[in-house]
């Protein structure tokens, strides 16, 4: 899959691509720089490699660059359905979500501002039942 997604992106194959691939298939939430880079650097990656593999991604429309809960830059696999996750900023705990819950929503904000929306986060952040249970 990683070789085929690369090359018809137009882009090298290469083993820091392959790996920073595998790491963001397999998570069911996005990711920071960072969090990729704890993954990958017992394969010999380092930080500014994951930052430039990124980029070259995110201009390659393979990965979605958002902004997290944290105000930190996230990055997810670009997908052609929507999948969406809720968040536990506690524990971290994540729950994927049937559908999109924005569908709906985006369609009432583009009738009333005119706007026509692009895209939207997939990650919903709150606190877990459990976690509230905690207090």
């Amino acid at each position: 899959m990683g070789e085929e997604l690369l090359k018809n992106h137009g882009l090298k194959v290469t083993s820091a691509r392959l790996a920073v691939l595998s790491v963001l298939s397999s998570s069911p939430i996005p990711l920071t720089a960072e969090a990729i880079y704890e993954s990958t650097k017992k394969e010999g990656l380092n930080l500014s490699t994951v930052y430039r593999t990124l980029n070259s991604f995110e201009e390659a429309n393979i990965v979605k660059k958002e902004i997290g809960h944290n105000k930190e830059s996230i990055f997810s696999l670009e997908r052609e359905e929507d999948s969406h996750v809720l968040v536990c900023t506690k524990c971290h705990k994540t729950v994927k979500l049937e559908g999109c819950p924005y569908h709906e929503v985006n369609e009432a904000i583009e009738n009333e501002t005119g706007f026509v929306l692009e895209d939207h986060n997939t990650a919903i952040y709150g606190i877990c039942p459990d976690c509230q249970k905690k207090k």
